[in-house]
């Protein structure tokens, strides 16, 4: 199996930040040994608190293709977990491969998949391998844990790009003159003022 590079579930939120709402984006994350679920938890935190978007979990060892490409698009907007701790049979996987176009939506589409599936992936399901092309990453161990170091970084981004001090910004959340963007929410939180949102 291929190297693939570690990120953070930030990392990953900001990766699908940037390509922005209407980005129709499909991701492979694969588990991290130990506790995939408190990883799992920390991806969905920093997905809905970076992009400011509802975000949905769906089992692929059990839930029903068809049925699952109906509420893919109801909404079709939102974040879309879809889950394979253990490795899906080589029917499954070419079933959803079939599905692919009805699969197809605006919101991201993150695969949680075990490391395993990664070669069933890539044989039994050749084209939504090629949706995800090489968006395939380690989910890190520190999950979502932000560290002051990145949440430094963060904030110098929001102030370079909007121009405004720190400052300014909690000055106009209280004076209630702040835009409700998602990145003036992100930006209070990360200044420890999420009272102000």
């Amino acid at each position: 199996m291929p190297e693939f590079s570690i990120q953070s579930s930030v990392d990953i939120a900001r990766r699908l930040e940037i390509r922005g709402s209407d980005s129709r984006s499909w991701v492979v994350l694969l588990l991290p040994s130990g506790s995939s679920d408190t990883a799992l938890r920390n991806l969905l935190g920093d997905l809905s608190s970076l992009l400011q978007r509802p975000t949905r979990v769906f089992d692929l060892r059990s839930s029903s293709f068809e049925k699952l490409s109906e509420i893919l698009h109801e909404p079709e907007d939102d974040i879309v977990v879809l889950v394979a701790k253990t490795n899906l049979d080589t029917e499954r996987w070419s079933a959803l491969d079939l599905m692919r176009s009805g699969l197809e939506r605006k919101g991201p589409i993150i695969l949680w998949l075990s490391p395993d599936c990664v070669p069933n992936l890539s044989e039994q399901a050749p084209n939504i391998r090629s949706f995800v092309g090489g968006s395939i990453f380690y989910v890190g161990p520190d999950g979502g844990l932000m560290s002051e170091a990145d949440r430094q970084k963060r904030l110098a981004e929001l102030v370079q790009f909007y121009g405004l001090s720190n400052k300014e910004v909690v000055n106009r959340a209280q004076a209630k003159t702040l835009p409700s963007e998602p990145h003036f929410v992100e930006w209070l939180v990360l200044l420890g003022r999420g009272d102000l949102v």
